[in-house]
């Protein structure tokens, strides 16, 4: 490739303004790290010990572009028995983390619509999805009253216009607000009525207090309903970027070629600790969403004393506030990072993961 090409592309991706947004830490990368997307969680020696396994078997090869299928299939009955959906082991694609979950959904299921919804307020990664290769979007306004979730109407109105697929987080990624029973059934109504199809970001809802409705559910079979998040989160393998795809089994192809493409595949040895940690990660999460929520309590409290809003959320592990810029800029000065809601949308907004860290940043502020 001659130079000049290859300075015409640089040029151009550093001018691509979705592809210079900065994305969240997948964990925290020091001790007052506050804005990671994933937990900061201990390996298990048990998973440790399936990793080591595995590479002591050989299994250094390149593993079956969606997976091997055993995890495939824990990762199913995960999503079964989590959300009350009917994926099976052949509706799975292993990701090599959910920012590639989030590119090939975006990009392979996008080519079937003419458009695509997509929150105001959303995670940066879905921006960066979008920057590889524009999509005709159609933004759908985020109600902060109600954690920057899009409002029921809005989505029914797009759709009505002749968008046929969305692109929906519930929990959000910002506040961790999450649709209810009934919210989601409206959406699913709307969609049904229309023939049209969603993916379905529900990664943070093993971390709300009491389950969480998911699209999936509605369906009978899976059909339009793509879901994606990370594997068996709060197992320590969120730096393993271990994410995974459910889809109806028509779009599985044209994704799984994709990401052969991309990437190969997902590391067999890491695959192997994730199966392991299939098996640790309900009594884990149910331990850990306990720290989580009485944590959570006195971040709020705390952050209420201070006079800062705390924007409405029902995921455990993370909490949105409103804030000046310049407590913004104390909470910098003081050596604390966060998650800036301006790369989600929401610019006067900041993310915080919940953990004795965050109690130490509000007390930054006094």
């Amino acid at each position: 490739m001659a130079s000049q090409t290859k300075a015409e592309i640089l040029a151009d991706h550093e001018s691509n303004s979705a592809l210079q947004a900065p994305l969240p830490a997948p964990v925290a990368r020091h001790v007052k790290d506050l804005g990671a997307d994933g937990l900061l969680s201990p390996l298990d020696e048990r998973i440790i010990a399936a990793a080591s396994e595995a590479l002591e078997a050989g299994q250094t090869h390149y593993v079956d572009v969606p997976g091997i299928a055993a995890l495939r299939a824990a990762i199913a009955d995960a999503l079964n028995g989590a959300t009350n959906s009917r994926y099976e082991a052949g509706n799975i694609i292993v990701s090599a983390g959910v920012q590639e979950s989030r590119f090939l959904t975006i990009q392979m299921i996008g080519e079937n619509y003419e458009s695509i919804g997509i929150p105001a307020v959303t995670h940066p990664g879905v921006q960066k999805a979008l920057g590889v290769r524009g999509r005709n979007v159609i933004s759908l306004p985020a109600a902060a009253e109600r954690g920057y979730l899009p409002p029921i109407d809005a989505i029914a109105e797009i759709v009505a216009g002749g968008c046929r697929l969305l692109y929906l987080e519930s929990p959000s990624r910002l506040s961790g607000a999450a649709y209810t029973s009934e919210e989601v059934g409206a959406i699913a109504e709307v969609l049904r009525d229309a023939g049209a199809a969603a993916i379905w970001d529900g990664g943070l809802a093993p971390w709300v207090d009491g389950g969480c409705s998911a699209l999936a559910s509605t369906e009978e079979s899976p059909t339009l309903i793509t879901t994606i998040g990370e594997a068996f989160p709060g197992t320590g393998l969120a730096s393993w970027f271990i994410g995974y795809i459910a889809s109806p089994e028509d779009q599985i192809p044209a994704m799984q070629s994709q990401k052969q493409i991309m990437a190969i595949c997902t590391s067999t040895a890491a695959q192997f600790a994730a199966l392991e940690a299939s098996s640790l990660f309900e009594e884990a999460r149910r331990l850990k969403l306990s720290q989580l929520a009485q944590l959570r309590s006195q971040i709020a409290e705390s952050a209420a004393a201070r006079g800062l809003a705390v924007i409405a959320g029902d995921a455990q592990n993370i909490m949105a506030l409103r804030v000046s810029e310049e407590a913004a800029a104390k909470l910098r000065g003081a050596g604390f990072d966060f998650a800036d809601g301006a790369s989600f949308g929401a610019p006067d907004i900041i993310r915080l993961n919940v953990n004795s860290a965050a109690l130490e940043a509000l007390r930054a502020l006094d």
